[in-house]
């Protein structure tokens, strides 16, 4: 993959792009100008806000006249903007003739939006040039791990994880002893077992991909240890006794060889299933468990284990340092955390904790389903049918802290259309977004909509 953090797409690039972006009958400005970033605004004058080089796009809330549109211009053209990128569809059907004219005088590029393609898109494309190798390696990885941790789950052979990754990565690996070499191939040294190999046309992986496999290789290769892999099954299941509080945790100390039993404190740390045998390598002086839906580490500290995450690209989540006689609660607080790191991604210490997310996690959904299926599932149902918006535009007004004003800039609408779909949620629901407890219930209502969802998703 090519590195082009320092390179700055330009307006013609983004036309030339699949997004579906248009220009006017006739180009009012040079579309060879690059693009430092996308703002999106409904002021009139957003000069204070630009810093050079934005693509400024807007639907034209604030463009009613002629003169509004001159003003908008001449304040893009005074802080040296990029362009701008007009979406047509929600406030104009069409593009103001008086902007497309002003920004012909300013020789100003102009682009137009379609209502397919939102301002978003439009952001994502840009950063996705800028930052191309950084995204690409993060997407790539976000990708590749749940396939190689299904692997590990299901004990495949090195050969078939490498043919996962391969499929992946649209490519082929090979592990091939030290000192071989495969022409047009790339090498990365695994320890032990010889050089990872990849073969296949075009750019190979970024390092820090080829980094990820390599630790798993070395994983599979250890789960060839039958005696470890059990003992690693039995770690587990004691764990989840411990938890369900059916066995003490004084009793390990009989049951486990592990000199961290006696230590003054423990940590628990939670990962996804199938980590195991990556973790044991990574923790050789942990107690690891394969728990089900889970892998468990126990510690006697927590120092490294968000740097051992980040370098796995794994999320976790870990509990606060506590006795041996409260380790149950500590594995029950680090599958909540867990739990927000699968949602949010990296790793979710106890001082992440303390939030509405965090007690609601913890919370079964039987006890938030009333919330759901009474103050979400009629707006979902009638979005459906209707094709209207109530959901969203309840999720953003909540989101921007109950403002009118924000959801509205946020949603490209009136704020007496915002006010509106407040007061047909309050008719559909009996429960008014304006008033604080009520906030509190469609908030509670949302998060147990998007639980139960992502449930079903791993179902499916």
């Amino acid at each position: 993959m090519s590195d082009r953090s320092d390179v700055a797409p330009t307006l013609r690039d983004l036309l030339g792009s699949n997004l579906g972006l248009l220009t006017p009958d006739t180009v009012t400005g040079d579309l060879d100008r690059p693009i430092s970033w996308v703002h999106t605004t409904e002021l009139r004058d957003p000069s204070r806000y630009l810093r050079g080089g934005e693509l400024v796009c807007t639907v034209g809330i604030s463009l009613q006249t002629a003169e509004d549109s001159s003003a908008f211009v001449a304040s893009l053209s005074g802080a040296g903007v990029a362009g701008v990128c007009f979406g047509i569809g929600d406030v104009h059907d069409a593009v103001p003739g008086p902007l497309v004219a002003a920004c012909a005088r300013n020789q100003l590029p102009l682009l137009i939006a379609p209502p397919s393609v939102p301002f978003a898109t439009v952001s994502r494309y840009v950063a996705d040039f800028q930052f191309g190798g950084e995204i690409a390696v993060a997407r790539a990885t976000n990708t590749l791990v749940p396939e190689l941790l299904s692997s590990q789950r299901r004990r495949e052979s090195v050969r078939e994880l490498l043919d996962r990754a391969g499929q992946v990565l649209g490519c082929y690996f090979l592990l091939e002893p030290e000192g071989s070499t495969e022409p047009g191939g790339l090498a990365v040294p695994v320890d032990g077992l010889g050089a990872l190999v990849w073969v296949g046309s075009g750019e190979p992986p970024e390092k820090p991909v080829l980094d990820v496999i390599v630790r798993f290789v070395q994983a599979a290769q250890g789960e060839r240890d039958i005696e470890a892999a059990l003992a690693r099954e039995r770690v587990g299941q004691l764990l989840s006794l411990v938890e369900r509080r059916m066995l003490l945790p004084d009793a390990l100390n009989q049951l486990l060889d592990w000199p961290g039993l006696t230590t003054r404190e423990v940590a628990c740390s939670a990962w996804p299933a199938g980590a195991g045998a990556l973790l044991s390598m990574a923790f050789p002086a942990a107690l690891v468990g394969d728990a089900p839906e889970v892998c468990l580490v126990v510690t006697d500290g927590t120092s490294g284990l968000a740097d051992v995450a980040a370098e796995l690209s794994l999320p976790s989540g870990h509990s606060a340092p506590g006795p041996l006689a409260e380790l149950g609660s500590a594995i029950t607080q680090a599958r909540i955390a867990l739990g927000l790191a699968q949602q949010h991604g990296g790793s979710i210490g106890p001082d992440q904790l303390s939030t509405f997310d965090s007690l609601l996690e913890g919370l079964p959904l039987n006890r938030l389903a009333p919330f759901k299926n009474q103050l979400i599932d009629p707006l979902d149902e009638i979005d459906q049918e209707r094709g209207t918006q109530h959901v969203r535009t309840l999720r953003v007004f909540l989101a921007t802290n109950g403002s009118l004003v924000d959801t509205a800039r946020e949603l490209f609408l009136h704020t007496n259309t915002v006010r509106h779909r407040l007061s047909r949620i309050h008719e559909l629901t009996g429960r008014n977004p304006l008033v604080f407890e009520d906030q509190a219930a469609f908030a509670i209502g949302l998060r147990a909509s998007d639980r139960a969802r992502r449930m079903t998703g791993r179902a499916d």
